[in-house]
């Protein structure tokens, strides 16, 4: 790579030392010809001559001129179509939070909650304004609000720069100029920023709003507040893909020493769902203001603290490796890469852990059950498929039992004491399809606010869905073609040798499969969260669609760790447990002569009633026939009849209407 050296001239500035580097560009310091400092953003030589990095350049700094506050790093010129592209911003004479962050840990300090709360408050700030601007109608997002994009100037000032992944709340960016490959500017900013300080929906692809970034913002909080990091880099897909209380009970424990109001504005900001969360920033500092210092008496403070910073990052150097004191307490430091975990080649694991060898497997009872790699038993032994007492015939005529091979053992399904209880045991609840449908189970539970594992079985297939106070969390299958592995084969994201691999060393990774995939190179880690959350969703909702078997619901049995986790809001659940319904006119054929009464379940914000629903339940009691109900709502709310009937089918199957005898 071409290295620009100090005293080179870019337009009117001399470049001094290169602060950061880049996939798309260099940060160097420089000065202008007055001899004041400021901050330029090259891009990176490899990317000087390419359109569409031009062009990101020029829409960064048009963004961040939009943006133009006192909590935002101001830009001063920029100049994309030259030999030598560049950006100018304003010099914040300082640290970046995370070198403070970094400090902090290393000194074993700890920042004070009301000076935290008042950088976090002026963060807020900022975002607040980008959020609110007016760019075509619509607000900015930030999209990578993180503790390196926070800077704090000697002054006591917080402002939040690097505005190259920020877009208006619509998806789109200023126009360039004619030509402007605008397709190649939009793959360029699907990159979404740094991994643990996505919200979730961030990470899963879906759209987003301001409340993303005001997650990031509460994930900023927290780290402040604890000294540690609240998510491990790379982490697993699994604390990736929710951020609910069960999973963030760690955090909760290391903040137990400060107020619980405090505790809960913290919460509140890393909701999984954007509904459950702050709406805007403005709500986030209200709620933040009983715990900051005083915006007067806090500025000196914080100039005072970064200086301490300044000088303790030229005394203290960076640590080699993450600080073990992450805030989940079982999750240790992860490798970057498999070779730096293994201190040894890939190819050489790759070759002793996956020899192409097939063993004959042979029930208890004798019965032959084929040959499989050492890959299929690891994945039949974890849907339950294989058993400790089945023999395996290896290759040499040498046989033993899986429970005695010692790196098969530990992928066997071995019942626990929670998984014989729960098979032994009465359930909670119990019914069966087609009398009742998974619909009404699950609409049954959610509106109860139940937890527990609800289980649908209907042979050979047996499917658990995990509920946390009536929110659908995890989904787990027995059937080997719905584990992750098999779905990203089945779309071509990896290929059957990867597979066997990663199934062959999930051992090393906690017998966690996505962890394993992620850590040997295979997946990209987001691109897994995405599929995961999309198997899980595609297989869940296969069984609104199921028509026999039966329904068991446990209550409060928490979920394995190899369990999918999910990611649909219980309204949403619902809602597609009606569009499942593939005939609604044969459904309701035989009981068109029938009367409807409103039943228990009262409308709220979980069954989310539509209009046409409304209108249902409005005429419900006063219409003595389901076809004179549907023909007077299908008239006035100027619907089809079959869109009419599948709302009903709403309504009767989450209990808020019943079909009656007349």
């Amino acid at each position: 790579m071409t290295i620009r050296p100090a005293g080179s001239h870019i337009g009117p500035y001399t470049l001094g030392e290169r602060l950061a580097v880049g996939g798309m560009s260099e940060v160097h310091l420089a000065v202008d010809a007055s001899g004041r400092p400021v901050v330029l953003k090259l891009l990176d030589p490899r990317n000087v001559r390419d359109p569409a990095w031009r062009a990101l350049l020029r829409s960064e700094a048009a963004l961040a001129t939009a943006a133009a506050h006192p909590n935002v790093v101001a830009v001063l010129e920029c100049h994309g179509d030259d030999d030598e592209p560049f950006l100018a911003m304003e010099y914040v004479e300082g640290v970046d939070l995370a070198s403070l962050i970094r400090a902090l840990q290393q000194t074993q300090r700890r920042m004070e909650a009301p000076l935290a709360c008042h950088a976090v408050r002026e963060l807020l700030t900022g975002l607040g304004h980008i959020h609110r601007l007016n760019l075509d109608g619509v607000g900015l997002l930030h999209r990578d609000v993180s503790p390196s994009n926070v800077l704090l100037s000697v002054d006591g000032s917080v402002k939040l720069g690097d505005f190259g992944l920020a877009m208006t709340m619509r998806g789109s960016n200023p126009p360039g100029p004619a030509g402007t490959p605008a397709a190649a500017v939009a793959a360029l900013r699907l990159q979404r920023g740094k991994v643990p300080y996505m919200a979730p929906e961030q990470l899963l692809g879906m759209s987003v709003d301001g409340r993303a970034d005001l997650y990031a913002a509460g994930v900023v909080l927290a780290e402040l507040l604890t000294g540690r990091q609240v998510f491990v880099t790379p982490p697993e897909a699994a604390a990736l893909l929710s951020a609910r209380d069960a999973q963030l009970e760690g955090l909760r424990e290391v903040l137990s020493d400060h107020p619980a109001g405090l505790v809960s504005v913290v919460f509140r900001a890393l909701a999984r769902s954007p509904a459950d969360r702050y709406q805007t920033a403005a709500e986030f500092i209200v709620a933040l203001e009983p715990y900051a210092g005083d915006p007067v008496e806090s500025r000196p403070l914080l100039a005072a603290l970064v200086q301490w910073a300044r000088t303790a990052a030229r005394s203290v150097q960076p640590p080699s490796r993450r600080p073990s004191t992450e805030v989940h307490p079982n999750h240790s430091p992860t490798p970057i890469s498999a070779r730096s975990h293994y201190g040894e080649s890939l190819e050489a694991e790759r070759t002793r852990e996956v020899p192409l060898l097939f063993y004959e497997v042979v029930s208890e009872s004798g019965e032959p059950r084929g040959r499989f790699t050492f890959a299929r038993l690891v994945e039949q032994a974890a849907v339950g498929r294989l058993t400790g007492r089945d023999l395996l015939l290896a290759p040499d005529g040498s046989s033993q039992r899986a429970e005695d091979w010692a790196e098969l053992a530990p992928h066997l399904v071995v019942r626990s004491e929670t998984t014989s209880e729960v098979a032994e045991a009465q359930a909670d609840w119990a019914d069966a399809m087609p009398t009742c449908t998974f619909l009404h189970a699950l609409a049954k539970l959610v509106l109860a606010d139940e937890s527990g594992m609800l289980v649908a079985e209907a042979s050979p297939a047996r499917k658990e869905i995990y509920l946390f106070k009536g929110r659908p969390t995890h989904y787990t299958s027995n059937l080997p073609g719905e584990s992750i592995g098999e779905y990203l084969v089945q779309r071509g994201l990896l290929n059957r040798g990867e597979l066997d691999m990663a199934l062959a060393m999930m051992s090393r990774f906690n017998s966690n499969l996505s962890t394993a995939l992620v850590q040997l190179g295979l997946v990209d880690e987001t691109l897994l969260a995405q599929r995961t959350d999309q198997l899980a969703r595609e297989r869940f909702t296969e069984l609104f669609r199921w028509r026999r078997g039966t329904l068991r619901f446990f209550r409060g049995v928490l979920p394995p760790p190899g369990a999918l986790p999910l990611t649909l809001e219980p309204s949403e659940v619902l809602r597609a447990g009606a569009a499942a319904l593939e005939d609604p006119v044969a459904h309701f054929v035989h009981a068109l002569d029938r009367s409807v009464k409103t039943g228990p379940a009262a409308p709220s914000t979980v069954l989310a009633i539509t209009p046409l629903g409304a209108e249902l339940l409005a005429g419900a009691e006063s219409t003595p026939t389901l076809t004179r109900l549907i023909a007077r709502t299908s008239q006035e709310r100027r619907v089809t009849t079959v869109d009419a009937l599948r709302e009903l089918y709403f309504l009767v199957e989450v209990g808020a209407l019943a079909v009656v005898d007349p």
